[in-house]
């Protein structure tokens, strides 16, 4: 006999990727865990899952769940790291990047309103791809800052749907920023907006030419 857990009050945030209220108390439950980290628990399911659009329910086996972060609160990411064969509505361009979204990762990501969702998340992936590490929030500024290393600094701007970047480096340190307008900031450091997915490989451009 399989055992199937179902999770009430699902949002998806992506493919295969959802926000779900889950306490830490219910998470021990699946297991013990390597990361304590911030408020926000991040869930990875080694097995496709089963979302009900319908219902916002999620049902998935606890013997493939595993926990990549305890968070404090009831505020939980869950992953899918594969999908059902032939699935319309699944993709695997996240999946080699699942074990980077931790702690401030996971909650930047469930952070973004709808309007940023495709920006945040597609800029996210990005990043992870090249760059291994974690976001660590402020809540005085707002700022999601990159750690160990701060070369890299995310701001969630919903009044004018953009994501605020500040990057080390000044602006005569790089070459051609493309649709990127870099402008001085804190000393050492350029600032800019994202506003369209399409400005992420010019972004990731820059990235390249940060100097160490």
């Amino acid at each position: 006999m399989v055992m199937s857990l179902t999770v009430p009050n699902v949002s998806p945030l992506d493919p295969g990727v959802w926000k779900a209220k889950l306490s830490p108390e219910d998470l021990r439950f699946l297991g013990s865990n390597t990361t304590r980290l911030g408020p926000v628990s991040v869930l990875l399911l080694l097995d496709v899952a089963a979302f009900d659009n319908a219902t916002k329910t999620l049902s998935f086996s606890p013997t493939n769940a595993r926990v990549l972060n305890l968070g404090t609160s009831d505020s939980a990411i869950i992953l899918e790291s594969c999908q059902a064969p032939g699935s319309p509505n699944q993709t695997t361009a996240i999946v080699p990047q699942v074990p980077q979204y931790i702690a401030g990762d996971a909650e930047f990501l469930s952070a973004l309103p709808s309007s940023l969702r495709d920006l945040g998340t597609q800029l996210l992936t990005k990043v992870r791809a090249s760059y291994p590490g974690a976001l660590k929030f402020y809540p005085k500024s707002g700022k999601y800052v990159e750690t160990p290393d701060n070369f890299w600094v995310v701001r969630i701007q919903s009044r004018d749907e953009s994501l605020r970047i500040t990057i080390r480096g000044r602006p005569e340190d790089f070459g051609s920023s493309g649709s990127i307008q870099l402008k001085p900031d804190m000393t050492g450091y350029s600032a800019f907006k994202l506003s369209t997915p399409t400005q992420i490989g010019d972004f990731m451009k820059l990235m390249a030419q940060i100097p160490q």
